[in-house]
């Protein structure tokens, strides 16, 4: 029973290893292939590489300090399946991330905006956006050629360019 955790340790910790010293060139989305969706997803390559390491870990543990074998086989499993789906979830959340977080600003510029907040006597309001399907907000400044309008006038409006984490805005029918 040891070799069985022994060799599922050494076969993730070898892999992991591998992944975080090896040399990994650019293939652009190589990491989603096919089969990495739907259900099929929980099981990619990666995934099995960590609950084989925590499956493998906590076994060998178990057996060393002469655990009982249910209780062995108990707990290495749910180690396995539960640092498969936690890594699944992990890598999920994080590609999400990756994706919705290009420079916003680059996202931003262009874009058609809704005044949330008008314009406060410092000349900030807040405007709200659609990018990769999400709204943001951000704080916005009217742009010096359109200084003196009034907020209503940018209920709707485009955004120009971004300075300092500020959209400079114009209204969207100037």
């Amino acid at each position: 029973m040891i070799w069985i955790f022994a060799s599922a340790l050494l076969f993730g910790g070898g892999l992991i290893a591998m992944s975080l010293f090896g040399t990994d060139t650019d293939h652009g989305d190589a990491h989603h292939t096919v089969g990495d969706t739907g259900l099929f997803a929980v099981f990619s390559l990666r995934n099995l590489t960590w609950a084989s390491f925590a499956f493998g870990g906590i076994g060998l543990l178990a057996v060393l300090t002469r655990r009982a074998p249910p209780t062995i086989w108990l707990a290495s499993i749910g180690a396995g399946v539960g640092t498969l789906l936690a890594v699944h979830l992990l890598f999920r959340a994080l590609t999400r991330t990756e994706a919705s977080s290009e420079a916003l600003d680059a996202l931003a510029v262009g874009t058609t905006a809704s005044l949330v907040l008008p314009f406060n006597d410092d000349g900030l309001g807040i405007i709200s956006f659609r990018a990769h399907g999400q709204l943001h907000e951000m704080p916005a400044r009217r742009a010096t050629e359109v200084a003196s309008l009034g907020s209503d006038s940018f209920r709707t409006c485009r955004i120009g360019w971004i300075e300092d984490g500020v959209a400079i805005v114009e209204p969207a029918t100037a």
